[in-house]
């Protein structure tokens, strides 16, 4: 198996689930990162969140506006750091889009 970060499979499950997805059609975009226990690990911690929902008796999940935002983050800050690994003036002068992120996993009261 590959290896990437925990938050790029929550990327990859999240941008998988934009428009909807069955739990088998997520496994087979991550079966390269993960196995099926560890991907219903994830589903069942973004669903915790708030940043996924079950459709359909538990096997379709789509995500929420919160996930929106989610994605919305890894990307700005994807973009930072490459545009910062690039131009060598250093990853952590933006940090803000940092604390928005961390913000998106407090658990839903």
């Amino acid at each position: 198996m590959e290896s990437i970060s925990k938050l790029d499979v929550i990327y990859l499950i999240l941008k998988s689930a934009n428009k909807s997805c069955h739990y088998r059609g997520l496994y087979s975009k991550c079966q390269s990162y993960l196995t099926m226990s560890e991907l219903m690990k994830f589903i069942f911690e973004l669903k915790k969140y708030d940043l996924l929902k079950s459709l359909r008796n538990e096997t379709s999940y789509i995500i929420t506006p919160k996930g929106m935002q989610y994605l919305q983050i890894h990307e700005e800050l994807t973009n930072e750091i490459q545009s910062e690994i690039t131009s060598n003036s250093g990853i952590f002068k933006r940090y803000i889009p940092f604390f928005k992120l961390t913000n998106l996993f407090k658990k839903r009261e």
